[in-house]
């Protein structure tokens, strides 16, 4: 049974505007992610979940509203943010959690500025994917729950067919809430917001002294923050538009544009064509993160002394630091990693930048070498001294490990199906010709991304092969 409710109108009625969504004509299912519907609690039928999706029909206990606050766009703060384009729905309560439902596409609020607040097909099929390929690479991940598909035209680049989804969240509560609270000076809504993000997403600090308990909020975000972006290091995954509006105060992957996994590894590599210097390229992430934990550390300034922010954000470079260090090591299928590793890391992935190697495929072919299939190693790094010399560096390293520890542990932190953009590419156009199937084989295909079933290595092998020049480096806008 579904037990609905919106805890959030909880809060001061600044926080919020309610609002009802604008339906979407003639809408079609697109897809129902039953797994995700089981674990948070959700037992509506297919019927009952396009209803909701599209705006149509709402439980008696949702409210939907659309949520206020600011942040950092691009470096520049915006105090004109909020939900443009989406609704809080509200939550669903299973097993003593709470899980935010949030129905994007939703249509104009107040603070749609000068959009439509409408989502098209092509985007909401990205975010689609993409939650489940982090979830099911263990990265913290908001996910989604149910894709909508319209015939209304809505234009972007072009015309374009129109969309809604719902995301899934511990909380939609973002850096850019306490940013907005800050910059009005309302320290007892701050203090207010801070309590019900503890009392959903960090209930151990409930009973901290008040003189600790935030320092101890911020602490963990920082964290929480620095972990997820470890991980996103290293499988390669690239956010693309990190405005402190676009980070979660749980410490999830948030509000995903134009995302990208690696292709040659690119150390500089930029997946929005939007952002023009790259301050948000793969190498910028980690930095990009203390930033963002910096600027959110300023708005705890209400509350917190400078000692216990600055010992919020060197927590955010330790624990970044070891999780970085260790996801990268474990990869490279090293034992008893330590901080010597961390030069030949480095030094590794300069060499792969340098020699245009795919960055997943690296790591497949590193498994072989020593094996009786060392020749596909030899192939991929090609006739190279620099090649030979870091596999002579990288021999000596591992020497004193079994081989088949070794190899077994590269093969363990492989990804064979990657979600590429050529690959959300072909999925996305086959969704708007009206063929959801490939979607909905996909949602299956990215829960065992290390062992592809027969199906995908029969039918689309090519979605396992490296991809050809056309396929790589696929930029894309913050339309995406």
């Amino acid at each position: 049974m579904n037990h609905f409710t919106n805890h959030y109108r909880q809060l001061p009625s600044h926080f919020y505007q309610v609002i009802s969504p604008e339906p979407l004509i003639d809408a079609r299912l697109v897809h129902y992610n039953r797994s995700l519907a089981a674990e948070i609690g959700i037992d509506l039928n297919d019927q009952q979940i396009r209803q909701l999706t599209s705006g149509e029909a709402m439980p008696e206990d949702f409210t939907p509203l659309a949520q206020k606050y600011t942040g950092h766009q691009f470096g520049y703060y915006n105090p004109d943010l909020g939900d443009g384009r989406g609704l809080l729905l509200g939550q669903t309560l299973h097993n003593d959690r709470s899980w935010d439902l949030h129905l994007k596409g939703a249509g104009m609020t107040p603070f749609s500025r000068r959009g439509d607040g409408r989502a098209v097909l092509r985007s909401a099929v990205r975010e689609y994917l993409i939650g489940e390929a982090l979830h099911y690479l263990n990265v913290p991940t908001t996910r989604c729950l149910s894709l909508c598909h319209s015939p209304e035209p809505v234009y972007r680049e072009k015309i374009e067919n129109r969309a809604s989804y719902i995301r899934t969240a511990k909380t939609h509560v973002r850096f850019g809430h306490f940013e907005w609270l800050a910059e009005i000076n309302d320290r007892a809504s701050f203090i207010q917001l801070a309590d019900y993000v503890i009392e959903l997403v960090y209930p151990h600090l409930a009973d901290e002294p008040e003189s600790t308990r935030y320092a101890e909020l911020l602490r963990e975000v920082c964290i929480n923050t620095a972990q997820m972006i470890a991980k996103w290091q290293a499988v390669g995954f690239c956010h693309g538009v990190m405005n402190s509006d676009n980070m979660s105060i749980a410490g999830e992957t948030f509000d995903f544009g134009p995302y990208a996994f690696l292709d040659d590894f690119k150390i500089h590599y930029i997946c929005n064509h939007s952002d023009s210097e790259g301050r948000y390229a793969y190498s910028q992430q980690p930095n990009i993160g203390l930033w963002n934990c910096q600027v959110l550390g300023q708005a705890f300034a209400m509350l917190l002394d400078s000692k216990q922010i600055e010992q919020a954000l060197d927590a955010y470079v330790i624990h970044y630091n070891q999780a970085y260090l260790q996801a990268m090591g474990n990869k490279f299928g090293l034992a008893d990693i330590n901080e010597n590793d961390r030069d030949f890391i480095a030094d590794s992935l300069i060499l792969m930048d340098q020699s245009d190697i795919d960055f997943h495929h690296f790591f497949k072919k590193l498994a072989l070498l020593e094996s009786e299939r060392e020749q596909q190693w030899n192939d991929f790094i090609g006739d190279s001294k620099a090649w030979r010399d870091w596999q002579q560096t990288y021999l000596a390293r591992t020497e004193k490990q079994q081989r088949e520890h070794r190899q077994r542990q590269i093969q363990q932190q492989t990804v064979d199906f990657v979600l590429r953009n050529h690959i959300a590419q072909e999925i996305i156009e086959n969704c708007e010709s009206g063929d959801y199937q490939l979607l909905a084989q996909t949602m299956q295909w990215l829960q065992t991304p290390n062992n592809p079933p027969s199906e995908l290595q029969n039918n689309y092998r090519h979605f396992l092969e490296q991809p050809n020049a056309a396929m790589k480096g696929i930029a894309l806008s913050c339309s995406s």
